[in-house]
């Protein structure tokens, strides 16, 4: 049960990231900003996540993964500080920088600590990915969700002041869960048996298709969370129902992934893909269209089935490599955050030159293109399951 206990943190890691994505959007929406400024804080948390993430990857082991999360943790705290001592609106884009720093030395050797820890359990890598989804996932839904009543009831800057006693919580959770965890390798050794699980050594190496799914997919997530703010202003939105609508895309994202805990080959047909690909195009339109909040609703309902296809494929495809699985989960961060730049930039040009809408569309060609591009692969590459 106590190895259970550490998909927490990367659930209170995304909720903390959630509340900087949503209090800084608002706050810079209401401002009168044009939609670049806006999208330009995620853009700017990313390159610097993407370019410490690389970083992270070439200095975390499996012996000092647990201390860094744990300065990670630590960092999270001071800077959701900082939020509130330089609350200017100029001073978002540094806080957010710093933010993208932190999270970067979390995220790339938490998974590395989550699969040392899960080594030697029974269905270990499906288990491990479908539990690391829903955990980050969930985190993501409650920051805009929470920040959306507490907001309005007591300030923005109690997000922070949240945001600021979870970074705490990671650092001396991970501090406790790591004697644990040294426990279990020693314990895992002694043993000496193998687990029982699908083997997928002789599967064919799609860590690439998974980047290119997934960064796509990143792609969208950010024109979805950086965006919609935008939309919502435009049209008028109470924060409640804006924190609500983004809550459910990561909501759904979340028990998505976790659905996915006994899945075994679906990872590598073209069928499956393809309907959670229409799933998300379906989303897109509708945000695209909608001026209600029931239109965003469902449209949050069927992009989140989506995002947590394509987040959950990402993690299995590099995870599942039995020697680069570290390497390849490096580069996962990496990509999430340059096309988490690619995203909001791209989108809020297209915004300012048309209107608030478009860039919803021109997301759903993309999800259209890499769709044929997976379902062609995993056709040329067949597996019976």
């Amino acid at each position: 049960m106590i190895r259970f206990l550490i998909y927490l943190f990367p659930a209170m890691m995304d909720m903390i990231v959630g509340a900087v994505f949503f209090v800084t959007a608002v706050r810079y929406s209401e401002s009168g900003a044009s939609s670049l400024t806006v999208t330009g804080v995620m853009a700017t948390w990313a390159f610097i996540y993407s370019i410490c993430s690389i970083i992270a990857g070439r200095i975390v082991t499996h012996k000092n993964a647990a201390q860094i999360i744990m300065m990670s943790g630590g960092a999270i705290a001071l800077v959701s500080i900082g939020y509130i001592a330089v609350p200017s609106l100029g001073a978002q884009y540094l806080w957010t920088a710093l933010m993208g720093v932190a999270s970067a030395f979390f995220f790339t050797p938490f998974q590395v600590f989550m699969k040392s820890l899960e080594h030697g359990e029974d269905g270990s890598v499906v288990r491990s990915t479908a539990l690391y989804t829903f955990s980050w996932s969930f985190g993501m839904a409650c920051g805009p969700f929470i920040c959306g009543y507490v907001w309005p009831n007591f300030g923005w800057q109690w997000c922070y002041v949240l945001n600021a006693i979870m970074g705490l919580a990671v650092l001396f959770g991970i501090w406790k869960l790591n004697k644990y965890a040294c426990q279990h390798h020693e314990a895992v050794a002694a043993a000496g048996k193998p687990s029982r699980t699908e083997d997928y050594s002789k599967m064919p190496d799609l860590a690439w298709l998974g980047w290119l799914a997934a960064g796509v997919g990143c792609i969208t997530v950010a024109v979805v969370r950086s965006l919609f703010p935008v939309k919502a202003a435009f049209l008028e939105l109470s924060k409640t129902d804006q924190g609500v609508i983004l809550a459910i895309v990561s909501f759904t994202q979340a028990f998505i992934g976790l659905a996915f805990i006994r899945s075994k080959f679906w990872m590598y047909k073209p069928v499956p893909v393809g309907l959670f690909s229409l799933s998300g195009l379906l989303g897109l339109l509708l945000f695209g269209l909608g001026s209600k909040p029931e239109t965003f609703y469902t449209a949050a309902f069927f992009y989140g089935i989506y995002s947590g296809m394509f987040f959950f494929y990402l993690v299995f495809h590099s995870l599942v490599h039995p020697t680069k699985s570290s390497k390849y989960v490096a580069t996962n961060e990496a990509v999430v955050g340059i096309t988490s730049i690619i995203g909001p930039i791209a989108g809020g040009i297209i915004a300012d030159k048309t209107d608030s809408s478009v860039p919803f569309y021109v997301a759903g060609i993309l999800v259209l293109l890499v769709m044929a591009v997976q379902a062609r692969v995993h056709y040329l590459k067949p597996v019976k399951s």
